[in-house]
């Protein structure tokens, strides 16, 4: 059983952030979505400290000149989120630094190698290594958040414009919360799965999401 909730935030308004702190697009929306943890967290009685939440970050390893070939190419970072940091700037500059880190550290070009490994072994010793590893419980990843770029301009289907494309990304295992974040027509939408039990209050994270960026955004202006 699963819990859905999303929200919206202005690319324009992303766009701003970015220009002003010198950062990425992919930088902006995960500190939204620190904040938007930051404030579950408090919400709960919980402390917000440096190690409390670690989340699965994807990211692509295509070559220049094959984004249409088809098939996914993906390796993963794993960073800490800075939700010890009350201050939304701070936070910002916290979120760029520890992905600036972890990409110079070239951990998601080692998930790329173990990838490519297992592409040239036989099927049945690597399907049971990876069945195994399904199975064994992990206590590091607490989130996993995936941002996608999606078309920039109105899609329309039987003469009808699509006015929102929802994102949704499975959890499983002791992952309890899962964002997806997809861009389209100007929009950036996070949609937040979560278990049905563990995960009553989507609702306050969607919220700190957005509150975050506004935050942001008064701090760019």
């Amino acid at each position: 059983a699963r819990r859905y909730e999303w929200t919206d935030i202005s690319l324009d308004d992303i766009r701003t952030v970015r220009k002003a702190f010198g950062c990425t697009v992919n930088d902006v929306a995960l500190a939204c979505v620190t904040g938007g943890f930051r404030r579950l967290l408090e919400s709960r009685g919980e402390e917000a400290h440096p190690h409390t939440v670690r989340t699965l970050v994807p990211v692509s390893t295509r070559a220049p000149g094959t984004a249409d070939v088809p098939g996914n190419e993906v390796s993963l970072l794993l960073p800490y989120l800075p939700v010890e940091i009350a201050e939304p700037r701070l936070r910002l500059a916290a979120v760029q630094d520890r992905l600036r880190t972890l990409k110079a550290s070239h951990e998601a070009d080692f998930g790329d190698t173990m990838t490519s490994w297992a592409a040239l072994g036989p099927f049945l010793p690597v399907n049971a290594g990876i069945r195994l590893g399904m199975h064994l419980p992990q206590q590091v990843i607490s989130t996993v958040t995936t941002n996608v770029p999606g078309p920039q301009q109105p899609l329309y289907c039987l003469g009808r414009q699509a006015r929102e494309m929802l994102p949704y990304v499975p959890i499983a295992e002791r992952v309890r919360i899962g964002i997806a974040m997809f861009s389209y027509d100007g929009t950036l939408s996070f949609g937040i799965t979560g278990d049905f039990d563990a995960a009553r209050d989507l609702g306050l994270l969607a919220e700190g999401i957005a509150a975050s960026m506004q935050e942001l955004l008064e701090a760019a202006r």
